[in-house]
């Protein structure tokens, strides 16, 4: 490489890179860049590629000289990351001197580097995680959720007006803080079932078919929704139809008819018995690497890169369909968005961050059993065959992220094989 390169550090990932290309290189990339260009150029009064060279430089030669500079620059940085090893994120902040064809191209280029902490205090910590105890109560709900899915709606023709008991059929969208509302979607409630909090459903009391209204509400910090916690949330609902609800009588005649390969309400119990200690195991489990993940973060502060917590949020937008449904990332106006979600965006990183670099320490690689088995795990989540499951995540466009997963999913259980989980009481009901 013929370009002059050194680099200084300004903080910990961002540095400055000082780039000299001779004049030697320079004059050559414009002259070849003359006769490129006046090979095609086609001027009045003469015939292509019979331009005077005089004349393609007084018309032309800006442009020439312009595209030149960016070439070079783009070549010069290439070669100046692979020199000195830097693994960039985002653009590079271009300080150019001049653009001079007749001298050195002299630049700085300010550039943001990808996280490598060294990460410590990993092993052998200690979570406290409440405990989860599956009650009789709990089974109970559960069971009557189940009828409840069976149930029949009846339109109610005598009146317009939505009543608490009544279940509405809604179009909600939701705008958070002073945000974009999402798109509509349908949601069917029981009005008094607390599903958009009670706060909100008796708003919707007395509303009329066809009416549209809108419900504003602050957010606790402990909103199940993250995106949500200690902001303005507005609910616009329309009503578009409202029922009576006819459940099926609980006997075993009813059970046989769920396709849940149980022949009683005994049975029945039983297996949302299981299904409920197996869904408190894995709250322990993922709430235990959450609190784990936490005391990492804060016992291994770092900088981040403005460039990869703009690309998480805008990952995070797309994701909950805060810009509608479907919206490209690339094309999501993060400054509308940064205010409310930076914070969550940037523990995600720091996170996912620490995880790769434990698994770089401790060298943990993906072999053929960890990527069978979170084949298996989602099929089970998804209600698929192993088949179907595989065919989607070896997919040529997810595997590279699905790989990822599979490698991150290892290192949380390889550190949360050396945690201590200790469980403190389950709070009261």
């Amino acid at each position: 490489m013929d370009f002059q390169t050194s680099v200084q550090d300004i903080d910990e990932i961002t540095k400055q890179v000082s780039v000299t290309v001779p004049v030697e290189r320079v004059k050559k990339e414009y002259e070849s860049s003359v006769v490129q260009v006046g090979r095609s150029a086609k001027v009045n009064g003469f015939r292509q590629g019979k331009v005077p060279r005089h004349m393609v430089e007084k018309l032309m030669g800006d442009r020439i000289r312009f595209d030149v500079t960016n070439r070079l620059i783009n070549e010069a940085l290439r070669g100046a990351f692979e020199e000195h090893k830097l693994e960039v994120v985002g653009q590079p902040e271009i300080d150019l001197k001049e653009m001079d064809t007749a001298k050195p191209l002299e630049f700085t280029a300010k550039v943001e580097l990808y996280p490598q902490p060294t990460v410590s205090k990993y092993l052998n910590r200690t979570v406290k995680v409440a405990k989860r105890e599956v009650t009789e109560k709990d089974i109970e709900q559960s069971v009557e959720r189940v009828r409840e899915s069976k149930a029949e709606l009846k339109p109610i023709e005598d009146r317009k007006e939505a009543r608490k008991g009544d279940v509405v059929a809604l179009s909600v969208s939701i705008q958070v803080g002073d945000g974009e509302f999402s798109r509509g979607e349908p949601f069917v409630d029981e009005l008094g079932s607390g599903r958009l909090s009670a706060e909100v459903e008796d708003q919707f009391v007395g509303v009329a078919v066809n009416d549209t209204k809108e419900v504003a509400i602050n957010a606790t910090e402990e909103h199940p929704n993250p995106e949500f916690r200690g902001k303005k949330v507005t609910y616009r609902g329309t009503l578009h139809g409202i029922f009576t609800k006819s459940l099926p009588v609980l006997d075993d005649a009813f059970v046989k008819t769920l396709g849940l390969e149980v022949d009683s309400v005994a049975a029945l119990k039983d297996k949302v018995r299981e299904q409920l200690k197996k869904n408190a195991e894995e709250e322990v489990k993922s709430e235990s690497q959450s609190a784990l993940l936490d005391l990492l973060v804060q016992d291994n502060p770092f900088k981040v890169p403005s460039a990869l917590v703009d690309d998480e949020i805008r990952g995070i937008v797309a994701r909950y369909g805060f810009a509608g449904k479907g919206a490209n990332p690339e094309s999501i106006d993060v400054d509308a968005f940064r205010p409310q979600f930076s914070d969550f965006a940037l523990n995600r990183i720091r996170c996912a961050i620490i995880i790769d670099r434990i698994g770089a320490a401790e060298n943990i690689k993906v072999e053929e059993p960890d990527r069978e088995q979170m084949i298996q795990r989602v099929a089970e989540q998804n209600g698929t065959t192993v088949e179907a499951a595989r065919k989607s995540l070896l997919d040529k466009s997810r595997i590279m992220s699905f790989l990822l997963e599979v490698r991150r999913t290892k290192i949380l259980d390889f550190l949360m094989s050396k945690t201590t989980v200790e469980l403190t009481e389950a709070p009261k009901k």
